[in-house]
């Protein structure tokens, strides 16, 4: 999808957010923030949001020299999201429709993102299991989704937060039978999930792990692997977690399940859904 004028100060702001997250200071902000004004000025408004994004974390991990400025909050993120895992399992595992309960909670990890800070809070952990149980979400597009998977011998996940992904592993433990592949970023950007995050997560256990090659947010395509783009073309389903996901693949030519929650009025336009929501949405692919 394309960037619209909206989405200039949401870039600026996430830059300073996220500067103030991993302890940059007076000096080092006001240096990354020019540089993004620059580069903001420039960007050209038919690319997608993760494009502006990509370039926004390229200066910051360079001005602050760190490869990683995130490390220490995705292992903060995981570790959380691990003490929540077994009671999720549990209700899985008791619910008529464990399918059902396991994408709620792939779809409610989706909250663990720190490029909206905003988005994460204690008090959100602290009600995620009976938020997760009692949210809203349309059955109807579960259900397309589980026939999918159903029709599926392979299929490629690809994971968006560290933390989110310990809750995509039990929806991946629901897809038994499957050959599964998990993609990951290439190199780290924001919170988003590398090889050694979803590792941790236990992921390694359940899917094959895949680096797209890329160190953009979201899948842009032009810019992920050459081995990455086959698998995402040769694959017989692909579900994408995340509004970044959205936001680069939605104009693809094959389908793509996507799974996010709408965290931003430009979003919500695009997919007619409040911000807030939680969405399942079926891309049949472009000009099909």
């Amino acid at each position: 999808m394309q960037s619209y004028t909206e989405c200039i100060p949401c870039f600026v702001r996430q830059a300073f957010d996220a500067l103030c997250m991993v302890g940059s200071d007076e000096r080092q902000r006001h240096r990354v923030l020019q540089r993004v004004l620059v580069e903001a000025a420039r960007f050209p408004l038919d690319r997608p949001p993760p494009a502006m994004a990509q370039e926004i974390h390229r200066i910051i991990r360079e001005e602050l020299q760190n490869a990683d400025p995130y490390a220490k909050i995705k292992d903060a993120s995981t570790r959380i999201a691990l003490d929540l895992a077994e009671e999720a399992r549990g209700l899985i595992k008791a619910s008529i429709e464990p399918f059902r309960m396991a994408v709620r909670f792939a779809i409610a990890g989706n909250i663990m993102d720190f490029a909206l800070a905003s988005a994460w809070d204690r008090l959100d952990l602290n009600n995620f299991i009976e938020k997760t149980r009692l949210y809203p979400l349309d059955d109807a597009a579960v259900g397309r989704l589980h026939r999918a998977v159903d029709a599926a011998q392979s299929i490629l996940v690809l994971g968006d937060n560290c933390g989110e992904t310990v809750f995509d592993r039990l929806l991946i433990e629901q897809m038994a039978g499957k050959r599964i592949h998990y993609a990951v970023k290439g190199a780290p950007v924001i919170n988003d999930a590398t090889l050694a995050d979803a590792i941790a997560a236990g992921l390694d256990q359940v899917a094959e792990l895949v680096e797209n090659g890329s160190d953009a947010p979201g899948t842009l395509l032009e810019d992920c692997s050459e081995a990455f783009c086959e698998l995402f073309d040769s694959v017989d389903l692909v579900i994408a977690k995340g509004q970044a996901n959205y936001e680069s693949l939605n104009s693809v030519a094959r389908p793509v399940f996507f799974l996010t929650q709408v965290k931003c009025p430009v979003i919500g336009r695009d997919l007619d859904e409040p911000v807030g929501r939680w969405v399942i949405r079926e891309h049949k692919g472009a000009g099909r």
